[in-house]
């Protein structure tokens, strides 16, 4: 004769199953911090660590929100609940950015817009009304990225030192007004807000910009212009960073933390020419001769080649019908030639190498960041049983600048620090699912 257990038994025994279960699965993830301490996690770096995206840096939909570190101070937040990372985040469209349409049957990328241009899109986007007053130096904040900053540029000494001040300023980057730099005469320098920070746990990803700059204006010393429209001797905005100049500020900003004590993590500068700012606009994509003009002061016009590397930028001249004839060439800053392109992956390897170093000796931890860039580009990367590469929107990873990560990227870089961390410190914090973050969006 078959025995029925009474309901309530059933349901205390199925009780235990599932408590048992849940039980397991909680004990098995414990966030914790290792040996290092989250309490108080500062960013330093660049528009990659400020969360600009889609050529801007907006909030509209919480893009800056998913800065890289913002996302890392979320996970380190379990492990640590003392932890409240501040940011400086802007209001609603911010400096304006880039967007798509779909119009005519087609999408289309439609530019922000530029007040010293006059054939503005009809749909280009304009700088939110706050982002002329934006930026509280009041505030102490723990994401210090400034977009367009230089490692060099961080203290004042070696090649271009009056510009130390005058590029983290209103009036040739506003990105970074949400810090008080003093003034010309008294100027506070980059790092000495990273010495008043007090961090207990830093990410550093300095360093994009000293190749990144000469490699978007073509391969160009960009002078610096005055308000008379007058180039400034000597002052270059886009000149690639010298070494022994980089080795010593990397160098001072990493002193600066082991001296308050802090631990943290540094990463290594991608090759920029991998990125799809510089590999979208090909011959094969356009289907027909294109002409450069070789330099400056040359006259040489020539056709392009495989060898070269077109900027994104250059689709918007050859529309205009710029590059397609000898005798209306495309500019040389519209270019990397084969010689240009061998000159910055030269100088991101020697900074690279000086950065390896310097982070050896200092006892930090290293975020091979070149390395899984190139993954990235030569197979490609499946998170979450997705695939991703860094082909220009349908990749998933970058924005529609084509040199910054939209917030899926992010996501991804965050992931890849928390990785390094995990595994230097013996911390166990989560990575966070990809999918949860947006990626481009479309009309």
């Amino acid at each position: 004769m078959t025995r029925t257990l009474p309901l309530r038994i059933v349901l205390f025994s199925l009780t235990i199953v599932l408590t048992s279960c849940l039980k397991t699965e909680f004990e098995s993830f414990e966030p914790s911090q290792g040996n290092a301490d989250f309490s108080n996690y500062v960013a330093v770096g660049n528009s990659l660590t400020q969360g600009y995206q889609d050529g801007g840096l907006h909030n509209e939909l919480g893009q800056q929100e998913s800065s890289y570190p913002a996302i890392i101070a979320g996970q380190m937040k379990l492990a640590n609940p003392s932890l409240n990372f501040v940011q400086p985040t802007i209001s609603g469209q911010g400096s304006a950015y880039m967007h798509l349409v779909y119009r005519n049957g087609e999408i289309k990328v439609i530019k922000a817009y530029d007040e010293d241009i006059t054939d503005n899109d009809p749909e280009a986007i304009h700088n939110d009304i706050a982002w002329e007053t934006w930026g509280d130096t009041t505030k102490k904040y723990n994401n210090l990225g400034v977009s367009g900053i230089k490692l060099v540029n961080c203290l004042s000494g070696g090649r271009n030192t009056t510009l130390s001040f005058n590029l983290l300023q209103n009036s040739l980057n506003p990105n970074g007004r949400f810090l008080n730099f003093g003034s010309e005469t008294n100027p506070i320098t980059y790092l000495d807000h990273v010495k008043a920070s007090k961090a207990t746990f830093f990410t550093n990803w300095l360093g994009n910009n000293d190749v990144l700059a000469w490699s978007t204006a073509g391969g160009d010393d960009e002078p610096v212009v005055n308000d008379a429209g007058i180039s400034v001797p000597g002052l270059f905005l886009s000149q690639l960073s010298d070494l022994d100049e980089f080795r010593y500020k990397y160098d001072s900003i990493l002193t600066a933390f082991t001296n308050m004590g802090a631990k943290g993590v540094c990463a290594t500068l991608p090759d920029v020419t991998s990125i799809p700012y510089f590999n979208t606009v090909t011959l094969e994509a356009i289907g027909k001769d294109v002409w450069i003009k070789e330099g400056a002061d040359t006259n040489i016009i020539r056709k392009a080649t495989t060898k070269d590397l077109l900027l994104l930028t250059a689709s918007d001249q050859m529309a205009k019908g710029i590059g397609l004839t000898q005798s209306n060439p495309l500019p040389h800053t519209f270019a990397l030639d084969e010689n240009e392109i061998a000159i910055v992956q030269n100088r991101t390897n020697e900074i690279n190498s000086a950065i390896r170093t310097l982070v050896n000796q200092h006892g930090f931890a290293l975020a091979d960041m070149n390395q899984f860039m190139k993954t990235l580009t030569n197979t490609g990367l499946t998170f979450d049983g997705v695939e991703f590469s860094p082909k220009y929107i349908e990749g998933g990873v970058f924005s529609l600048d084509g040199v910054h990560p939209n917030s899926k990227g992010y996501a991804i870089i965050a992931n890849e620090f928390i990785r390094v961390i995990n595994q230097f410190y013996g911390s166990n914090i989560p990575t966070v699912p990809i999918g949860n973050y947006r990626g481009i969006t479309f009309p």
